[in-house]
């Protein structure tokens, strides 16, 4: 299920009410693809697919970084694939959107894998280890993995002050009950590993790691293939 439907969202607001959910989300986009950039500098034409691409946010993100770009969405809301239709209309050569989960399905060779805000899904470290040594397999040699999402401090002060400075942000639109709602909505199907945590996934699936970008309890974190 997707944000917009678990949160009863009209998906045509989605993109304006994600950034009172995210702190600094605009941010995380750009990170995502700035990093994405910079790992296919020199490729001419890199190939990339974005994981539960939803509205196109990330991906018309990728392509202002790499106009010469190809690539595809997949999303598990037929909705938000409607949107992100209309946002890449009137380009050139066409963003090929798909509907399907982004585990199951299948990864075909690709420079790079993107995602923002959807790897936390997968709820657990054996399977998120599976995901990434598939799209190990799937990348060019050189190719990266890019993924924005929330990954708490695994020092517990840490993430404790990190929870209350997402939970501030939302305040700033929502009552404190509103906001109680959607963090338990949110913990239903989200699961956030720990920044340490999702790097030693990556390393043990044979990426190479680093951080692109942190801010709080978020990151871009990018596995690269040698």
């Amino acid at each position: 299920m997707s944000v917009a439907a678990h949160l009863k969202i009209r998906v045509e607001d989605y993109d304006e009410r994600v950034r009172t959910f995210i702190p600094g989300y605009e941010n995380l986009l750009n990170a995502a693809a700035a990093a994405c950039g910079t790992a296919l500098r020199g490729i001419r034409r890199p190939t990339i697919l974005d994981l539960g691409t939803g509205t196109g946010a990330l991906a018309a993100g990728c392509l202002e970084a790499m106009p010469s770009a190809t690539i595809a969405g997949v999303d598990t809301d037929p909705e938000m694939l409607r949107i992100a239709t209309r946002r890449f209309s009137r380009r050139r050569r066409p963003v090929t959107l798909v509907c399907g989960d982004l585990t199951h399905t299948p990864i075909p060779p690709v420079d790079a894998v993107v995602a923002t805000l959807a790897l936390h899904h997968i709820p657990t470290p054996v399977r998120k280890r599976a995901f990434y040594k598939r799209c190990f397999a799937a990348l060019h040699p050189g190719g990266v993995v890019v993924s924005g999402d929330c990954h708490p401090s695994s020092v517990a002060a840490l993430a404790a002050r990190q929870m209350q400075g997402w939970i501030s942000h939302l305040r700033q639109s929502y009552s404190a009950g509103e906001t109680r709602r959607f963090f338990t909505a949110w913990a239903e199907e989200d699961t956030y590993m720990t920044l340490e945590e999702e790097l030693a996934i990556l390393q043990s699936a044979g990426f190479a790691v680093d951080v692109a970008w942190r801010r709080s309890g978020f990151a871009v974190v990018l596995g690269v293939k040698p």
